[in-house]
């Protein structure tokens, strides 16, 4: 059993057609099109896709056709659209923001306040650019030079 084969037993378990399995991962339907007709392989963007969005499917099984089809205690996904599962706030240390280098617990003001004194910093002024010369070219091959003074 290949990825092709392998993804359209997904879409069965699923409950799914083909439209419907691309419009959830959020692929075009042709290019689901292609890999179920054989055409191409599944790439590693789509893979990741229907990993992302069916978080109960193994890996394994879906890559390199190992072990169960389904994470252990997986069954089939119930699809609902905008599926986002809620997370719960992590009280514990405010975030346990001490694990992050220093860098990153800056407040983002004062990043951006850095990077736009060091962007002034590196400004060169240039003179406003003029006019000095105008030159127009007849059909006949002659041409007229306006040269300001």
């Amino acid at each position: 059993m290949d990825e092709k084969d392998r993804i359209e037993k997904i879409m069965e378990s699923e409950g799914m057609n083909a439209t419907q399995f691309a419009l959830e991962i959020g692929i075009q339907g042709s290019t689901l099109s292609h890999i179920l007709n054989g055409r191409n392989k599944p790439s590693l963007d789509v893979i990741k896709r229907v990993l992302n969005r069916f978080r109960t499917i193994n890996s394994d099984w879906l890559m390199l056709g190992i072990g169960a089809m389904y994470r252990s205690g997986g069954q089939a996904q119930q699809s609902f659209p905008f599926d986002i599962k809620p997370q719960s706030p992590d009280t514990s240390s405010e975030n346990n923001m001490e694990a992050y280098p220093e860098e990153f617990r800056k407040p983002v003001s004062d990043i951006k306040e850095k990077q736009y004194a060091e962007a002034q910093k590196s400004k060169t002024t240039v003179p406003p650019k003029t006019i000095t010369r105008i030159v127009v070219f007849y059909s006949d091959n002659s041409f007229d030079e306006l040269i300001k003074q």
